[in-house]
């Protein structure tokens, strides 16, 4: 389950381009606040840092200093009111904001801001007609329209595919601005195949090599490598629901479906009728599945398992999200899934609906 393309992205330090200027300036004005704190922050490890304070004086504020690695920033009033996200880079950056309306803040004089909030505006507008087209799915479902929902579903599905196509073609087109890898990595790195991010890395300028974000898609490239198609599958051992010890590379010789689900997760439960499917129809011609499940909670887990009816084998540490074998998957959505081939070599990924028991009958003529 994901989220996809969120567009306030005050997540992760970033670098951008060097300006022809030594040094930068925020100044900025908020209608309504004549006097207080305005909190510059950034991101480090995954949480705010504040860096630099400014006095508000008759409503103006204004920071300066000399960037060094230029990093994504943001503006904060008082504890808790964040109004502002920019590329701090060597400019002349001016923020205009209101008290009552703070989402309404314009940012103006950050180039690499500018080629950002480009992305961001069109983000939002296929955002607005996703969530238009979830609003019908969810009127359909009350009514139990089932030709209606199959038609919307439809939609949903190729305003997605819209989404990453405009992500990948937008990384492309800005391959110079720093802008490119950060959309690769914040947008599409838990999207893409292998091949596909590394011919997207590949073709970022050189200067940015060794950016946060470049080396975080690198290592997130490392361990893609491991799992792309044609590579053997890592192997591990992990406790069935009894405690018992079961290994990946007891099942060599067969074909083998890792699938990666969760009782909480309603696509993986809304997938599993598929899976039993194509389990029954060729688990006498030399096909066994593997669940890894990303529970946190054993009984709820082993309720899904006898709900579904998953006859397979079932392991877990009970760890959520930091599942040792997820992590070392590099899995980070569910439902995911890895069919292996008798040696244990990666054949296909993701096979859902049809597709696993089309891939399945070709493999098991």
């Amino acid at each position: 389950m994901k989220k996809l393309f969120p567009i306030f992205l005050f997540i992760l330090v970033m670098a951008a381009c060097q300006s022809n200027s030594s040094k930068f300036t925020v100044s900025g004005t908020i209608a309504g606040v004549d006097s207080g704190f305005v909190y510059l922050v950034k991101a480090e490890a995954g949480k705010p840092l504040v860096v630099d304070t400014a006095k508000i004086v008759g409503g103006k504020f204004e920071f300066k200093g000399t960037a060094g690695t230029p990093e994504l920033n943001y503006l904060r009033l008082n504890d808790r009111d964040y109004f502002a996200q920019f590329f701090l880079e060597n400019a002349s950056i001016n923020v205009e904001s209101y008290k009552d309306s703070l989402r309404a803040t314009k940012v103006t004089g950050s180039p690499t801001t500018d080629i950002f909030n480009t992305y961001v505006e069109e983000v939002t507008r296929l955002n607005k007609k996703m969530g238009e087209y979830q609003g019908q799915y969810q009127k359909a479902a009350a009514t139990g329209n089932q030709e209606e929902l199959d038609r919307i579903k439809i939609d949903i599905e190729a305003a997605s595919d819209n989404m990453e196509v405009y992500a990948k073609n937008f990384v492309r087109e800005n391959s110079n601005s720093i802008v490119a890898p950060f959309i690769a990595l914040t947008q599409l790195s838990s999207h893409l195949e292998y091949q596909e991010m590394k011919d997207l890395v590949d073709g970022f300028a050189p200067e940015f090599a060794n950016t946060e974000y470049v080396v975080q898609l690198n290592k997130i490239l490392e361990t893609e490598a491991k799992t792309a198609v044609g590579a053997v599958a890592p192997d591990f051992t992990m406790n069935d629901a009894e405690g018992n010890p079961f290994a990946l590379s007891s099942l060599r010789g067969k074909y083998v479906l890792v699938d990666f689900w969760a009782s909480w997760c309603r696509p993986c439960r809304q997938e599993n009728p598929n899976v039993v499917a194509a389990y029954n129809k060729y688990k006498e011609k030399g096909f066994d599945i593997l669940g890894v499940s990303l529970d946190r909670d054993k009984d709820a887990w082993l309720k899904a398992i006898d709900e579904d009816q998953l006859a397979w084998h079932q392991v877990s540490d009970l760890k959520y999200w930091q599942n040792e074998v997820a992590q070392l998957y590099g899995v980070n959505s569910i439902p995911h899934s890895i069919l292996l081939d008798p040696d244990g070599k990666i054949v296909a990924k993701n096979l859902r609906g049809d597709a696993l028991d089309e891939k399945l009958a070709e493999l098991l003529k």
